[in-house]
């Protein structure tokens, strides 16, 4: 009882207040007399940005809402309300690419659900989940974290020294204590609270829940059709289609090509210098082109050197034969 009222409290400063003990370690808390939870020493406490604690109050929503049994249709909601609290968080940047984002998302609850259900928080089979996420996601995360879209606020560092610190409190009070399991509850009390309101005002005006909801949210829907009906009309906004599997071919294929060209120009000015130098006194031309087949060999390797790079990170993030080879094997 004490694990789970240590994870509550600690989950009530961050999603609720937002104002929360960055360093909640076994000497900085205790209890009175009374079983009450005391906090001591407040000289590393902080306090979420209004952006941040909005979108981490609904990032939580949007991970937690259903329980570990949702529809397809129920996650990929759920996958764009967690994309839209990332953003509003000033994790994700402004402008990244929304669909592969939402397609992480989607993998993400969908594991976070599974290891719900499965009880192993996620610590079973771990090189099969490595290789799932390569085959399912492998391009999409690629693009990504090239792209440098995530970003982590500066407070995001004390609240996972936070989390650090109530786990291993949690785990040393109760073997089996797990801190998602905690979590769940507490989560759909708080969205429980805040459809009660809305059932509130259902019964005042006479309205459902989902008529109170509709009406709250049509109006920003609007504005936002209108403004992207606007956008299009004044060329501000393009439909653009991504193929991540043929831009990341067509690097490849560049690198290729570059190295290709660089060492058959180096083959030919090397010919060239080897003509010269016999049939001239002067060892001018033929110094000439073996300089220019020495720095075109140069370039050749460079180019060589950006193909062995991109086949490596190629490798990082997607499945080969030989990863599935290994996975038969295994099993």
């Amino acid at each position: 009882d004490l694990s789970r009222r240590v994870a509550e409290s600690f989950l009530y400063q961050i999603i609720d207040t937002g104002y929360f003990h960055a360093d909640p370690h076994p000497g900085n808390l205790a209890t009175d007399d009374q079983g009450r939870l005391v906090y001591y020493d407040f000289g590393m406490m902080d306090e979420l940005a209004p952006n941040v604690r909005r979108g981490f109050k609904k990032f939580c929503f949007a991970l937690f809402d259903g329980g570990p049994f949702i529809s397809d249709l129920q996650l990929a909601a759920r996958a764009k309300e967690l994309t839209d609290a990332v953003e509003e968080m000033g994790v994700l940047a402004k402008g990244a690419d929304r669909i592969a984002c939402e397609q992480l998302a989607r993998y993400f609850i969908r594991t976070f659900k599974q290891a719900q259900i499965d009880g192993t928080g996620g610590k079973k089979n771990k090189n099969k989940k490595k290789n799932d996420i390569k085959s399912t996601l492998g391009t999409e995360l690629q693009a990504l974290t090239e792209a440098q879209v995530f970003r982590f606020p500066p407070t995001f560092t004390f609240i996972f020294r936070a989390v650090a610190s109530i786990d291993g409190i949690g785990k040393t009070l109760d073997k089996d204590y797990d801190l998602t399991k905690l979590a769940q509850p507490f989560v759909e009390r708080l969205i429980n609270a805040e459809k009660s309101t809305l059932s509130t005002a259902a019964k005042a005006t006479g309205l459902n829940f989902k008529d109170i909801n509709t009406a709250i949210t049509t109006p920003r829907k609007i504005a936002y059709l209108e403004e992207t009906i606007r956008s299009m009309e004044s060329g501000a906004l393009k439909i653009r289609v991504r193929s991540l599997e043929n831009e990341m071919a067509l690097t490849r294929l560049s690198a290729q090509n570059k190295a290709t060209s660089s060492f058959v120009i180096a083959s030919l000015a090397l010919n060239l210098a080897l003509a010269a130098g016999r049939e001239t006194a002067n060892g001018i031309p033929g110094f000439a082109a073996a300089s220019a087949a020495t720095l075109c060999t140069f370039r050749g390797l460079k180019a060589l050197g950006e193909l062995a790079v991109i086949d490596k990170k190629n490798a990082r993030y997607t499945n080969s034969k030989q990863f599935a080879q290994s996975d038969d094997y295994d099993d």
